[in-house]
């Protein structure tokens, strides 16, 4: 069950509700009006009516369409209060399973959506035998290897694209999401790992009502536990699903607690998309972008304290709105009092950093600081060989988590590179505000990537995946892998890990959906280690697959 109360003017009148985690759809009526004896309350305020962003931000405005110039403390809208979780086992069948109808899952750009087509149309105008208008110079210091594991995850069985595909490895088990599945498989020093489990989102969350999507996974090595995510289609107006599972141990083929939240916080048809996941040292960090039809309303961000989400406790958190999109939380891999979340507008010449303390108790926010970085834009779609099909490449937002540790703070994102899309790394000095590192990696000159994850260990070596193809040559998607050790000056081409057998071609739409994220994190057994999962295409181009694959220094 969740409340959201807000810090301005609260509608009293009742709006009842199932309590959380039990599967069952709420049942809301009219303002004045009663349900079913017993349900908890729960409060609801307009987001447009009763809450004024300059009132509880100051320079709200510029919040949403630009960086703040100097940093200021903000003021959280609300307060969220979330009953204890229910605990469940992930065994196959406990739910009977909806049917999902083949779906294509819309992508919201934060910007305009007219004017983020018009760029995407210009980005696209690319002539053959293009080349990229430079190449890296610097001689890598070393790249990552395949380490033996490199093996076929889940592939399309829900009719859902893209397969938003997001994984984790820990001590025991490497477990990856998808739209709209969990798979868990069980690590040894194999090339093909066997499968533990293997559910569809459905019934780990024990929720049919709408479709799950956006799903995310990490591991907490500190603590052993798991944290699966995951969001719904709204169900009403004022009602759409959240999902945060957390593993009882670091067996994930065991119990999980979870929670069922309502994150349509305001009750007034907002949709909460893409939401991040993230962690620091004492909290589960979430973030998402809010929109209103096309219209982007700002990023929320909250933060949860592990010590009640790992013992299945309720919580009551203050919520954040009106940031800057697309908010990418960090994993924090030490003990810094600062969680510093990071945002790239979908062009310009600066990010967005934000700073969180006190995560675990009453969070405080402050920012955003610009960081200044050379001019970028939305990417071109990328080519396929054989085929006018274009593969989305997304807009220029970071996708995942950032890394954080000590003062560096590690993210990536795809960008044009000339009538290229390309990823870009940056290594942050979240001190100085500047950037220590940075530079563009690809598969070749002529070569088309995107769909790029970052993670590092706490040496500062950095792991990347990316989806490349180069039409010029006749090379399908291409699940790529590399990095660099901390003193190198930048990442190199790096081991191709798997290339589909043909183009991607599962609907009349072009460019066709890919994406939107991938996924790499570091081994806790092995800190020179790391694993990725991407996107493939399967034979015959109508269905999207997955690759899990091990690589280290």
């Amino acid at each position: 069950m969740t409340t959201l109360h807000s810090r301005k003017s609260i509608d009293r009148s009742p709006l009842r509700r199932t309590m959380a985690g039990s599967g069952v759809a709420p049942s809301v009526t009219a303002n004045k009006q009663t349900t079913e004896i017993g349900q908890p309350v729960m409060h609801f305020n307009s987001r447009i009516r009763n809450f004024s962003l300059a009132a509880v931000i100051g320079c709200g405005a510029l919040l949403l369409v630009g960086v703040a110039s100097a940093q200021q403390n903000i003021a959280p809208a609300s307060t969220l209060d979330v009953a204890p979780a229910t605990i469940v086992n992930t065994e196959p069948n406990y739910v009977m399973e909806q049917p999902v109808p083949p779906r294509e899952i819309l992508f919201r750009p934060t910007m305009d959506r007219g004017a983020y087509d018009s760029a995407k149309a210009l980005e696209n105008s690319y002539a053959p035998g293009a080349v990229k208008p430079f190449t890296e110079a610097f001689a890598p210091l070393a790249t990552p290897l395949i380490r033996l594991t490199n093996f076929n995850g889940h592939s399309s069985t829900e009719g859902l694209r893209p397969p938003d595909t997001h994984g984790a490895v820990g001590t025991t088990h490497f477990v990856q999401v998808t739209n709209s599945h969990i798979d868990m498989w069980t690590r040894q020093n194999t090339q093909v790992l066997p499968l533990g489990k293997s559910v569809t989102l459905a019934t780990f969350f024990g929720y049919t009502a709408q479709t799950l999507f956006d799903p995310r996974v990490v591991y907490d090595s500190t603590w052993n536990r798991w944290i699966v995510t995951a969001e719904a289609f709204a169900e009403s107006a004022t009602v759409q699903r959240f999902f945060i599972g957390v593993s009882t141990s670091a067996d994930p083929t065991s119990t999980f607690f979870i929670y069922n939240l309502n994150v349509n916080f305001f009750g007034n048809n907002n949709f909460w998309d893409f939401p991040q996941l993230g962690m620091d040292q004492d909290a589960v960090l979430i973030t998402a972008n809010i929109f209103n039809g096309n219209s982007f309303l700002g990023a929320d961000f909250f933060a949860v304290a592990k010590a009640r989400l790992y013992n299945g406790l309720g919580f009551s958190v203050p919520v954040f709105t009106g940031l800057v999109g697309t908010l990418a939380p960090p994993i924090v891999r030490d003990q810094n009092a600062s969680t510093f979340l990071i945002a790239a507008p979908p062009s310009g010449t600066t990010l967005s950093k934000y700073t969180a303390r006190d995560t675990s108790k009453a969070t405080t926010l402050t920012g955003p600081v610009s960081i200044t970085v050379p001019s970028y834009s939305v990417p071109p779609d990328a080519h396929q060989p054989g085929t006018t099909k274009l593969l989305d490449t997304s807009d220029s937002r970071f996708v995942n988590a950032s890394t954080q540790s000590g003062n560096d703070l590690w993210q990536t994102h795809t960008i044009a590179l000339g009538s290229f899309p390309s990823p870009k790394f940056y290594r942050l000095n979240t001190s100085a505000n500047t950037v220590s590192q940075s530079g563009f990696y690809f598969a070749s000159g002529t070569s088309d990537d995107f769909n790029a994850s970052i993670a590092a260990n706490d040496a500062g070596d950095c792991f990347v995946t990316w989806t490349s193809t180069d039409a010029s040559v006749g090379r399908n998607a291409q699940v790529r892998a590399s990095g660099k050790l901390s003193a190198g000056a930048g990442i190199a081409a790096g081991p191709n890990a798997f290339i589909s057998p043909t183009f991607y071609h599962p609907s009349s739409d072009n460019p066709e959906r890919w994406g939107d994220y991938s996924a790499v994190t570091t081994d806790p057994l092995n800190a020179a280690n790391a694993w990725l999962v991407n996107e493939k295409v399967n034979s015959g181009g109508l269905l999207w697959g997955s690759r899990i694959v091990r690589i280290g220094f």
